[in-house]
């Protein structure tokens, strides 16, 4: 798989996790729902269309930038160490045939640039 693709397949699995995020909180399943899971739920019931429409939205950036940024990462362009000496990401994908394509090399377009591009295609 090249990073290409993976950038576009990751923006299409995430398109509808916005979604998939509210109707999970709005109707919480199962038996053990805490007392916090059924404040948030009653509380999103208190939405009319508009109201829910502006907080997928706002659900869906959230989702966007917690991906771009853990992209951003692997693509060392963001730190989560604090130490002047860092150490590097590599995320490979290896095939069924046994083949390994690093998809974060040092060089060429950049995860988080790619996942933004098929994002915004994803979302039209």
């Amino acid at each position: 798989m090249e990073k290409e693709v993976f950038a576009e397949r990751l923006a299409q699995s995430m398109a509808g996790s916005a979604e998939s995020i509210l109707r999970y909180a709005e109707k919480p399943p199962g038996r053990g729902v805490t007392a916090q899971r059924r404040a948030l739920a009653d509380w999103l019931a208190t939405f009319d269309a508009e109201g829910r429409e502006r907080l997928l939205q706002l659900v869906g950036e959230g989702v966007h930038a917690g991906v771009f940024g853990t992209l951003c990462v692997l693509d060392h362009v963001r730190a989560v160490e604090d130490a002047e000496e860092r150490g590097t990401f590599t995320l490979s994908h290896t095939s069924p045939a046994g083949e390994t394509v690093v998809l974060n090399p040092d060089s060429g377009e950049m995860l988080h640039d790619l996942y933004n591009h098929f994002s915004r295609q994803s979302a039209t």
